[in-house]
Protein backbone atom coordinates (compact mmCIF):
# COMPACT_ATOMS: atom_id res chain seq x y z
CA UNK A 1 0.00 0.00 0.00
CA UNK A 2 1.64 3.36 -0.69
CA UNK A 3 0.72 6.48 2.06
CA UNK A 4 2.08 9.76 1.79
CA UNK A 5 3.95 9.95 4.82
CA UNK A 6 4.61 12.84 7.22
CA UNK A 7 8.04 11.96 8.30
CA UNK A 8 9.33 11.98 5.05
CA UNK A 9 6.49 14.41 2.71
CA UNK A 10 6.65 12.24 -0.33
CA UNK A 11 4.79 8.98 -1.56
CA UNK A 12 6.81 5.19 -0.81
CA UNK A 13 5.55 1.92 0.30
CA UNK A 14 4.20 1.78 3.82
CA UNK A 15 6.27 1.39 7.05
CA UNK A 16 6.28 3.84 9.21
CA UNK A 17 5.10 1.83 12.10
CA UNK A 18 5.89 4.54 14.97
CA UNK A 19 8.21 4.19 18.38
CA UNK A 20 5.48 2.12 20.36
CA UNK A 21 6.08 -1.12 17.65
CA UNK A 22 6.47 -4.34 19.68
CA UNK A 23 9.79 -5.39 18.71
CA UNK A 24 11.62 -8.46 19.25
CA UNK A 25 15.05 -7.58 21.04
CA UNK A 26 17.60 -8.35 18.33
CA UNK A 27 21.08 -6.87 17.52
CA UNK A 28 23.40 -7.59 14.63
CA UNK A 29 27.25 -7.53 14.91
CA UNK A 30 29.94 -8.66 12.45
CA UNK A 31 27.19 -9.94 10.37
CA UNK A 32 25.55 -12.21 13.24
CA UNK A 33 22.55 -11.80 14.42
CA UNK A 34 21.65 -11.93 18.21
CA UNK A 35 18.30 -12.77 20.31
CA UNK A 36 18.05 -11.48 23.76
CA UNK A 37 17.98 -14.18 25.82
CA UNK A 38 15.24 -14.36 28.45
CA UNK A 39 15.16 -17.59 29.96
CA UNK A 40 18.52 -18.94 32.08
CA UNK A 41 19.99 -16.47 34.73
CA UNK A 42 22.97 -15.54 33.00
CA UNK A 43 24.47 -14.07 36.23
CA UNK A 44 27.36 -16.65 35.63
CA UNK A 45 28.88 -14.85 33.09
CA UNK A 46 30.54 -12.08 33.38
CA UNK A 47 31.88 -8.94 30.84
CA UNK A 48 34.87 -9.04 29.01
CA UNK A 49 36.52 -6.08 26.91
CA UNK A 50 34.04 -3.42 25.24
CA UNK A 51 33.77 -4.11 21.63
CA UNK A 52 31.55 -1.47 20.51
CA UNK A 53 28.17 -0.04 20.81
CA UNK A 54 24.49 0.40 19.28
CA UNK A 55 24.55 2.97 16.54
CA UNK A 56 21.20 2.63 15.53
CA UNK A 57 17.97 1.70 16.87
CA UNK A 58 14.89 0.90 15.35
CA UNK A 59 12.38 1.37 18.34
CA UNK A 60 13.60 5.11 18.18
CA UNK A 61 12.38 6.02 14.79
CA UNK A 62 8.64 6.17 13.40
CA UNK A 63 9.77 5.23 9.76
CA UNK A 64 12.75 2.60 10.42
CA UNK A 65 15.07 1.62 7.89
CA UNK A 66 14.17 -1.85 6.75
CA UNK A 67 16.38 -4.75 7.84
CA UNK A 68 19.57 -4.80 10.28
CA UNK A 69 23.24 -3.26 9.64
CA UNK A 70 25.93 -4.14 12.16
CA UNK A 71 25.73 -2.01 14.80
CA UNK A 72 21.84 -1.76 14.54
CA UNK A 73 19.31 -3.05 16.89
CA UNK A 74 15.19 -3.47 17.42
CA UNK A 75 14.63 -2.26 21.04
CA UNK A 76 18.16 -1.49 22.62
CA UNK A 77 19.29 2.24 23.06
CA UNK A 78 21.40 4.07 21.10
CA UNK A 79 25.03 3.97 22.80
CA UNK A 80 24.53 0.71 24.76
CA UNK A 81 27.96 -0.26 25.00
CA UNK A 82 28.97 -4.31 23.86
CA UNK A 83 30.84 -6.72 25.60
CA UNK A 84 32.81 -9.32 24.88
CA UNK A 85 31.04 -12.52 27.41
CA UNK A 86 34.12 -14.06 29.34
CA UNK A 87 34.80 -17.99 27.95
CA UNK A 88 32.70 -17.82 24.71
CA UNK A 89 33.34 -16.49 21.44
CA UNK A 90 31.99 -13.19 19.98
CA UNK A 91 30.02 -14.76 17.29
CA UNK A 92 27.88 -16.53 19.94
CA UNK A 93 27.37 -14.85 22.81
CA UNK A 94 27.17 -10.67 23.62
CA UNK A 95 26.28 -8.66 26.59
CA UNK A 96 24.50 -5.27 25.32
CA UNK A 97 24.47 -3.11 28.63
CA UNK A 98 23.61 -5.80 31.24
CA UNK A 99 21.46 -8.08 29.21
CA UNK A 100 22.60 -11.22 27.38
CA UNK A 101 22.56 -12.12 23.45
CA UNK A 102 22.77 -15.23 22.01
CA UNK A 103 23.95 -15.82 18.11
CA UNK A 104 20.43 -17.07 16.69
CA UNK A 105 21.79 -16.84 13.20
CA UNK A 106 25.54 -16.75 11.60
CA UNK A 107 26.06 -16.79 8.06
CA UNK A 108 29.50 -18.30 8.77
CA UNK A 109 28.29 -21.18 11.33
CA UNK A 110 29.00 -24.44 9.02
CA UNK A 111 27.44 -26.40 12.71
CA UNK A 112 25.95 -25.65 16.13
CA UNK A 113 29.10 -25.38 17.72
CA UNK A 114 30.23 -22.65 15.67
CA UNK A 115 26.86 -20.71 16.09
CA UNK A 116 26.63 -21.58 20.16
CA UNK A 117 30.87 -22.30 21.18
CA UNK A 118 29.46 -24.72 23.45
CA UNK A 119 31.94 -27.84 22.79
CA UNK A 120 33.59 -28.92 25.77
CA UNK A 121 31.08 -26.50 28.11
CA UNK A 122 28.42 -28.77 28.27
CA UNK A 123 27.59 -30.26 31.51
CA UNK A 124 23.97 -31.51 31.87
CA UNK A 125 21.02 -31.62 29.17
CA UNK A 126 17.57 -31.58 30.20
CA UNK A 127 13.73 -31.27 29.77
CA UNK A 128 12.14 -28.38 31.19
CA UNK A 129 8.45 -27.05 31.34
CA UNK A 130 7.33 -25.18 28.43
CA UNK A 131 4.92 -23.49 30.31
CA UNK A 132 7.57 -22.01 33.25
CA UNK A 133 10.45 -23.29 32.29
CA UNK A 134 10.53 -25.88 35.57
CA UNK A 135 12.92 -28.24 35.04
CA UNK A 136 11.19 -32.31 34.21
CA UNK A 137 14.12 -34.64 34.17
CA UNK A 138 17.59 -34.57 33.17
CA UNK A 139 19.21 -36.68 30.78
CA UNK A 140 20.99 -39.75 32.48
CA UNK A 141 24.62 -40.01 32.34
CA UNK A 142 24.99 -42.63 29.54
CA UNK A 143 22.79 -40.37 27.20
CA UNK A 144 23.97 -36.93 28.56
CA UNK A 145 27.57 -38.39 27.59
CA UNK A 146 25.93 -38.90 23.85
CA UNK A 147 24.65 -35.77 24.02
CA UNK A 148 27.20 -33.64 24.64
CA UNK A 149 29.59 -35.23 22.32
CA UNK A 150 27.22 -34.99 19.24
CA UNK A 151 24.63 -32.06 19.51
CA UNK A 152 27.94 -29.73 18.52
CA UNK A 153 28.69 -31.38 15.41
CA UNK A 154 25.24 -31.46 13.94
CA UNK A 155 25.11 -29.48 10.69
CA UNK A 156 23.70 -25.78 11.34
CA UNK A 157 21.13 -24.65 9.05
CA UNK A 158 19.35 -21.13 8.95
CA UNK A 159 15.96 -21.37 10.62
CA UNK A 160 14.07 -19.65 7.50
CA UNK A 161 15.94 -22.50 5.44
CA UNK A 162 14.73 -25.41 8.22
CA UNK A 163 11.14 -23.59 8.07
CA UNK A 164 10.55 -23.85 4.33
CA UNK A 165 11.46 -27.91 4.35
CA UNK A 166 8.97 -28.49 7.28
CA UNK A 167 5.82 -26.65 6.50
CA UNK A 168 6.87 -23.67 9.43
CA UNK A 169 8.18 -26.69 11.82
CA UNK A 170 5.13 -27.78 12.03
CA UNK A 171 5.19 -30.13 15.01
CA UNK A 172 4.76 -31.25 18.54
CA UNK A 173 7.64 -29.55 20.30
CA UNK A 174 9.91 -30.87 23.70
CA UNK A 175 11.35 -27.64 25.65
CA UNK A 176 15.19 -28.57 26.38
CA UNK A 177 17.75 -26.69 28.61
CA UNK A 178 21.39 -27.36 27.88
CA UNK A 179 23.57 -26.66 31.25
CA UNK A 180 27.36 -25.47 30.92
CA UNK A 181 30.14 -26.28 33.16
CA UNK A 182 29.94 -22.43 34.09
CA UNK A 183 26.43 -22.82 35.30
CA UNK A 184 24.80 -20.70 32.43
CA UNK A 185 22.59 -22.38 30.71
CA UNK A 186 20.99 -22.32 26.80
CA UNK A 187 17.45 -22.87 26.24
CA UNK A 188 17.28 -25.55 22.57
CA UNK A 189 13.37 -26.99 21.68
CA UNK A 190 13.16 -30.45 19.71
CA UNK A 191 10.24 -30.84 17.02
CA UNK A 192 9.08 -34.53 17.00
CA UNK A 193 7.48 -34.61 13.50
CA UNK A 194 10.74 -33.55 11.93
CA UNK A 195 13.45 -34.31 14.25
CA UNK A 196 15.37 -31.00 14.99
CA UNK A 197 16.18 -28.29 17.19
CA UNK A 198 16.13 -24.80 17.67
CA UNK A 199 18.75 -23.08 17.06
CA UNK A 200 18.02 -25.29 14.33
CA UNK A 201 20.04 -28.46 12.88
CA UNK A 202 18.60 -31.22 11.89
CA UNK A 203 18.63 -34.53 14.70
CA UNK A 204 20.84 -37.51 13.41
CA UNK A 205 18.59 -40.73 13.95
CA UNK A 206 20.97 -41.43 16.95
CA UNK A 207 19.85 -38.33 18.52
CA UNK A 208 16.54 -38.44 17.44
CA UNK A 209 16.05 -41.87 18.98
CA UNK A 210 18.08 -41.11 22.09
CA UNK A 211 16.06 -37.91 23.07
CA UNK A 212 12.56 -40.15 22.51
CA UNK A 213 14.35 -42.57 24.43
CA UNK A 214 14.92 -40.06 27.48
CA UNK A 215 11.34 -37.80 27.01
CA UNK A 216 9.66 -41.81 27.79
CA UNK A 217 11.32 -41.76 31.48
CA UNK A 218 9.88 -38.92 32.47
CA UNK A 219 6.04 -41.05 32.71
CA UNK A 220 7.90 -44.09 34.15
CA UNK A 221 8.91 -42.47 37.02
Amino acid sequence: MLILTGCTHKILQSKCIGVDADYVSILQWDGVLYADQTGPDPSPLAKGKAIGTITYSKSEHECPRQGLQDGDATNLAVGTELYEVKGYKTSARLWAGDRLYEASNNPAARTLNDLLDVAGKIQTVRFISGNDGSDLMDFTPEANAVFIREFPKLEYLPFEELSKQTKSWVGDKYWMEIEMKDGSAVRITYNTMFPSFLPSAYATPELAELVEQQRKLIYAQ
